[in-house]
């Protein structure tokens, strides 16, 4: 249950932004957060789509803190600061996205990695609308230096919850970053459960989807090289869509009073994205 709340809050921080706003709301940090990611279960040993609706994320070697307030449901428009670097497949090859990304990563001290931004000062991030059930607590710390999670203070050990595929967008948006994105324009307007278990320096999320999200048929075509969606590199046909990630920075989330000061072109930019898809 807590994982949803640092996954859809610190994850909606898929886009990368414009002028900057900041205003009273939910602040969400990460702290030299770093890991290695992997998408499983959607390949079968035989090379066709798995079609159980049910996939894996897993995180291992996971270091750094994640803490935040998870925002009630509703349209959430994020913002984000500070330095965040993705990289897909985790290996140094060219990136699949302009030349100034890498240009960009190789700045940060992130050379080879695909996508990297930095910012002092908050920048939009992007919009979704976010929805959820079954959570319980506010204030979440999952603490991965001391491996120790909490809700409300109280030390827990996983949970679970239900969101909606715009939800799941934010979900993927800390760990996959514009990959994130890309995986959620290919999505349905179904839901997906999400069981979560915490381990000495791992994070794992079993994902179950119904009502037509298509998750599990999105990262077999991303695999398969059926679908091309940059950052991804084209598919290796291995079952795996995986990669590194690192975060050290916040996103915020303005309280419903304040989001009439955000700029309407945050929503024309989720809806390009989407539309992309």
């Amino acid at each position: 249950m807590m994982i949803k709340k640092l996954a859809l809050a610190v994850g909606a921080t898929v886009a990368l932004g414009g002028a900057g706003v900041a205003h009273a709301g939910y602040l969400e940090t990460a702290t030299d957060f770093k890991a290695n990611w992997e998408f499983s279960g959607f390949r079968n040993a035989d090379g066709s789509q798995q079609t159980d609706g049910t996939v894996t994320l897993n995180f291992t070697a996971v270091s750094g803190v994640l803490e935040f307030n998870i925002p009630p449901p509703g349209v959430w428009f994020a913002e984000r600061k500070g330095t965040y670097a993705w990289d897909y497949n985790g290996v140094a090859v060219p990136s699949p996205l302009p030349p100034p990304m890498a240009a960009a990563c190789a700045a940060l001290g992130f050379a080879g990695y695909d996508a990297c931004t930095f910012s002092s000062t908050f920048k939009p991030a992007g919009a979704a609308k976010g929805s959820y059930t079954d959570i319980t607590g506010t204030h979440f710390v999952y603490d991965w230096n001391t491996n120790k999670w909490t809700s409300d203070g109280v030390s827990y050990s996983g949970g679970d919850f239900t969101a909606s595929g715009s939800g799941l967008l934010l979900l993927l948006g800390a760990a996959l970053g514009p990959g994130g994105g890309a995986i959620a324009s290919f999505l349905g307007s179904g839901t997906v459960a999400v069981k979560h278990t915490f381990g000495d320096d791992t994070w794992s999320l079993t994902l179950t989807e119904s009502d037509g999200l298509n998750l599990e048929a999105t990262l077999y075509g991303l695999d398969n090289g059926s679908l091309i969606a940059p950052p991804f590199p084209p598919g290796n046909k291995d079952g795996l869509i995986n990669g590194l990630v690192f975060a050290n920075g916040a996103v915020h989330i303005p309280e419903p009073g304040s989001l009439a000061l955000m700029s309407l072109a945050l929503v024309g930019l989720a809806a390009r994205r989407r539309k992309a898809g």
